[in-house]
């Protein structure tokens, strides 16, 4: 009932067979257009901009020790959720910061450096770029087939080998500032 009201116009194909035992086939062509996408977050998801803090102790202040992160997203607030989903080729993944390459500055313009930050990744397929001073260090995500698909726990400590000038290092405004940016060719 529903092809009768359907226009000629309408028709990709028609067929049609007088026989004792009529058949009549036509084809149908499909296709599906996807687009090229790239998501990446790092720590918490929509806009927060989560707040990594290390603190040390006057009692372990420049004795080497590592000093694990807080305020993050994952592993009990020392790391921060990293999530890379592509399917446009190979993802870089780069680091920039706001520090003009004088690392973590406080109100006098004393610094420490983006080098005694280590870092480390839960997911050897996600990398994470070590932050540096300059900026600019970029990592490679493993390509699943043509997609990239993977998460994992970025984890931050600071290198505590340096006994430095009491005060509040970094800050949003001081270059505490670090941007992941993930490209595709």
């Amino acid at each position: 009932m529903v092809a009768l009201g359907l226009s000629a116009a309408c028709h990709a194909e028609e067929a049609s067979q007088e026989a004792a035992s009529p058949t009549a086939a036509v084809n149908h062509d499909f296709s599906v257009t996807m687009p090229e996408f790239l998501f990446f977050q790092v720590g918490s998801a929509g806009a927060t901009i989560d707040h990594m803090n290390f603190a040390t102790t006057a009692a372990n202040t420049g004795d080497g020790t590592l000093i694990m992160g807080t305020g993050g997203n994952a592993e009990a607030g020392s790391a921060a959720t990293a999530v890379l989903r592509s399917n446009a080729g190979q993802v870089t993944i780069t680091e920039t910061n706001n520090s003009g390459g004088s690392g973590l500055r406080n109100v006098k313009g004393d610094f420490i450096s983006y080098a005694l930050f280590l870092t480390g990744t839960s997911n050897s397929d996600l990398p994470m770029p070590p932050p540096s001073d300059d900026g600019g260090n970029a990592a490679l995500a493993t390509l699943s087939g043509a997609v990239t698909d993977h998460t994992a726990d970025w984890g931050f400590s600071y290198f505590n080998n340096t006994v430095v000038e009491a005060g509040i290092y970094g800050t949003s405004a001081r270059g505490g500032r670090v941007t992941f940016t993930a490209t595709t060719p």
